[in-house]
């Protein structure tokens, strides 16, 4: 639900501060749903971000520790979402507790070398 922007799965590219639609997945609200396990407000908003991580952009620095780097590091990314909102008069609710497998394969990711991490619908505040 967002003006210009037909419904899909959109990946975000830094370098060109541009989305690059992935796919149109069919029954897309749904399977995003089931993926919030049940958390209709996934959808009702006007986007939903999800997150996935790499964990071999880190494990060459951190080794071990790079699970706890990419949970903080997603932290700090949902805090500044949360930031965001506010300045624009928005709102979100980061969401922790959905069902991996299905989430990773919305996204089309293996759930090993890259997996989900973590979701936040976006939206007007009533």
């Amino acid at each position: 639900r967002v003006e210009g922007l037909a419904p899909g799965l959109y990946r975000y590219l830094p370098l060109d501060h541009a989305l690059l639609l992935e796919q149109t997945p069919d029954q897309l609200s749904a399977r995003v749903v089931a993926a919030a396990r049940g958390q209709g407000f996934a959808v009702e908003a006007a986007v939903t971000f999800f997150w996935t991580a790499l964990p071999e952009r880190t494990e060459w620095r951190y080794g071990e520790a790079s699970y706890k780097v990419i949970a903080l590091d997603a932290g700090h990314l949902c805090q500044n979402l949360y930031l965001a909102c506010e300045a624009v008069g928005a709102g979100t609710c980061a969401i922790a507790a959905y069902d991996q497998q299905l989430a990773d394969d919305l996204l089309g990711v293996d759930g090993d070398d890259e997996f989900t991490i973590y979701l936040a619908p976006v939206g007007k505040v009533r």
